[in-house]
């Protein structure tokens, strides 16, 4: 993991005495990180346009503010600054804090107090700088564009652009036909890992290759990271289901959603990249305001998510293959983005308590726990899907909001 240290001190401290009462730092960073340490006389214009990683200021010691002053325009934004329990740094850094914030109208982290929560600090800002410049260089492809029911979830593409400098490139229906129709290969067994079989026939699953072939060449054609398809427009045309394609693609780094929803996809593709988790995308289907919790369902689930699962019919329509996944229990947190530019984003964190298997739900079911009210939960969800990630990332998904300047929806 990369890191840029830029090292503010005040001569009148002298620069070895500071280096030597600041030893337990330099140590923190040296073995925990690929460092490269900057002095002050080194940003400028050149360090500006190099600078992708993480870039820390350590505030060192006091009389450095006007230092930070001058090098405030070539700093990658949000400015995080490191501040010190001894050398007047924290003095400092506040002094700095403020001027950032009261005369620069713009965000700055600072960091200080315990070692390791600092470190833990670093590494997540790490994470997420890395995650916003994948994003930045990424393309999500919208296959036949959304659902018609899915009436909130429009997006702007120009907007998204702006805002996370992510391409969305639309394909076309015909296209997604024209290339299954010309699909060539036979089904490899890749879910002969399910515990059983149930509905679906063995052309069933044949005709799903068809479809992940067809998603996977136009993956490589259009160079995607992700994908949402209209899969219910392929279901009514060849009955056959988009499930078990989504569900593979997903499981092999390309991010895939279903129903041609973008802000969802967008929000396993994101979360994903933060967490490194396999998200599940899936509808609140039931809630149970005694218990506080809420059953999300879909026909579909990414197999690398699940511990087991098995080979079912399409819910709805009771056609071709879905996905029934069983989760193992624990720690998940809720995420979904929204808003015309993507701006916008709930979460909440919960437990995993049950996997239920009715029979008039999606096919992959799991009963959450939440930790705030299921009520305000609702009230403040953005559109029907909803992502849920393995494990709790609410402390990550604070700090990509604070840094990209989103807005909660409470």
């Amino acid at each position: 993991m990369k890191l840029n240290v830029i090292q503010l001190m005040s001569p009148l401290h002298g620069e070895e005495k500071v280096k030597e009462s600041l030893a337990k730092t330099y140590t923190l960073f040296n073995e925990n990180f690929e460092v490269t340490y900057f002095d002050y006389g080194e940003i400028n214009d050149e360090f500006a346009n190099r600078a992708k990683d993480l870039t820390l200021v350590w505030i060192m010691t006091g009389g450095t503010e006007e230092k930070f002053k001058n090098i405030f325009d070539y700093l990658p934004r949000p400015v995080i600054l490191l501040a010190e329990d001894i050398n007047n740094s924290l003095a400092a850094s506040l002094e700095i804090m403020s001027f950032v914030s009261e005369y620069k109208k713009e965000k700055a982290y600072l960091l200080y107090n315990d070692k390791d929560q600092v470190l833990n600090k670093i590494k997540r800002l790490s994470q997420i700088t890395k995650t916003i410049s994948k994003v930045s260089l990424s393309n999500i492809g919208s296959i036949g564009g959304p659902s018609g029911w899915l009436i909130s979830s429009a997006v702007d593409y120009e907007g998204v652009k702006r805002r996370w400098g992510l391409n969305i490139v639309d394909i076309t229906m015909e296209e997604f036909y024209k290339t299954l129709e010309s699909s060539q290969g036979d089904y490899d067994g890749y879910f002969d890992k399910a515990l059983k079989r149930m509905e679906p026939e063995e052309r069933d699953l044949v005709n799903s290759h068809r479809v992940y072939n067809a998603l996977k060449s136009l993956t490589e054609k259009y160079r995607l990271n992700a994908l949402t398809l209209k899969c219910f427009d392929l279901l009514m045309k060849y009955g056959i289901t988009g499930c078990p394609a989504l569900s593979r693609l997903t499981d092999e780094g390309i991010i895939a959603g279903c129903e041609g929803d973008l802000p969802s996809t967008f929000s396993m593709y994101i979360s994903y990249l933060l967490t490194g988790e396999i998200p599940f995308m899936a509808n609140p289907s039931s809630v149970d305001v005694k218990k506080n919790t809420i059953i999300f369902a879909h026909c579909t689930v990414p197999t690398k998510a699940v511990k087991n699962y098995i080979l079912r019919s399409h819910f709805e329509s009771g056609m071709g293959v879905g996905i029934r996944g069983e989760f193992e229990k624990g720690r998940v947190t809720i995420l979904k983005f929204g808003g015309e530019d993507l701006s916008k984003v709930s979460f909440a964190k919960g437990k995993i308590v049950d996997n239920p298997e009715s029979e008039f739900r999606c096919r992959t079911q799991i009963e959450v726990y939440l930790e705030k009210d299921v009520e305000d939960f609702l009230s403040g969800t953005l559109g029907n899907h909803q992502v849920i990630i393995l494990g709790d990332h609410t402390e990550s998904i604070k700090d990509l909001i604070a840094i990209k300047g989103l807005n909660v929806k409470l």
